[in-house]
């Protein structure tokens, strides 16, 4: 079912909410992937009803940049993952003239990707979704774990009666997380951003051996990354509740990297809140390489 307005939206959500049943809600900018099936997968195994909702949020976003996505690829791929229903939406809707509303959460949306990544863009954007629809539980990858991490504090600060679901990242079997920003990349160009992801899992195993000093552990980190085309941008490990670049490391904690392809920055993480994701890793979900890639 294809949702093309809010008050469609809003009329289904109040039939779904009078019959008592669940609701499990992913929300997207578009251009749906298997990452974003994942997602889509688990709010429909646990919940009654699941809703895919397909904006891409304007404030998350330079003036004058569009977003590509396909919106009928999208309500297809939502719908084959299991979704019951996929809300769609518009500018005109979303941001009538006079708009001004953002959740504030001090200077947090800053600290772990920097300014340009408009985390509190996406946070208010989450949090108007969940407001707008009030699932039973929503759900946000690890692979974006600055916004999950912020959308569910601010869903606790606001006393929202929903249950923030956090699912675990859809990586390539060459370790690169997939994501619509990576869609057009050639599979030669995701062979040598993989090498991201082989130095984070290499600082997590080096903590996990006991090492605790960061300024030792980027040092020797770095060096095992070696792009050809692309560039480093920077490795961290930040405090998992502040994003504040830690000294010596302690739980729960982030392992963040990111290089600069194409003009983009393009993030990957590895979250560790516990010992046991320490020592195991975390349970991320692995997928072949599809055989063609790239545009």
């Amino acid at each position: 079912m294809h949702l093309e307005s809010l008050a469609a939206g809003k009329a289904y959500i109040r039939e779904v909410a009078r019959t008592g049943q669940t609701i499990g809600t992913v929300h997207t900018l578009g251009a749906l992937h298997l990452g974003h099936a994942e997602l889509i997968r688990r709010a429909a195994i646990e919940n009654d009803v699941a809703i895919v909702t397909v904006y891409p949020n304007k404030i998350q976003f330079e003036p004058g940049v569009s977003y590509d996505f396909n919106l009928e690829e999208d309500i297809w791929l939502a719908l084959r993952a299991g979704a019951s229903a996929v809300l769609s939406s518009n500018d005109t809707e979303m941001f009538p003239a006079g708009y001004r509303t953002f959740v504030s959460q001090d200077d947090y949306h800053l600290r772990l990707d920097g300014p340009q990544e408009h985390l509190k863009e996406a946070v208010t954007g989450a949090i108007r979704w969940i407001c707008y629809s009030r699932p039973t539980r929503s759900y946000f990858g690890l692979k974006d774990i600055g916004q999950a991490l912020l959308v569910k504090r601010a869903v606790a600060d606001l006393l929202l009666d929903c249950e923030i679901r956090f699912v675990p990242t859809v990586r390539y079997k060459n370790g690169v997380p997939i994501s619509s920003r990576l869609r057009r990349f050639s599979r030669s160009e995701l062979d040598e951003l993989s090498c991201i992801f082989t130095a984070l899992n290499h600082l997590r195993k080096e903590i996990a051996r006991g090492a605790s000093c960061v300024k030792d552990l980027i040092g020797a980190a770095t060096s095992l990354i070696a792009f050809r085309q692309f560039k480093l941008d920077f490795l961290r490990i930040v405090d998992a509740d502040s994003f504040e670049d830690l000294e010596q490391v302690k739980l729960p904690f982030i392992i963040v990297g990111a290089a600069m392809a194409h003009g983009l920055r393009v993030f990957d993480s590895i979250y560790v809140p516990d010992q046991d994701t320490l020592v195991d890793g975390p349970p991320d979900v692995w997928i072949d390489l599809p055989e063609t890639v790239g545009a």
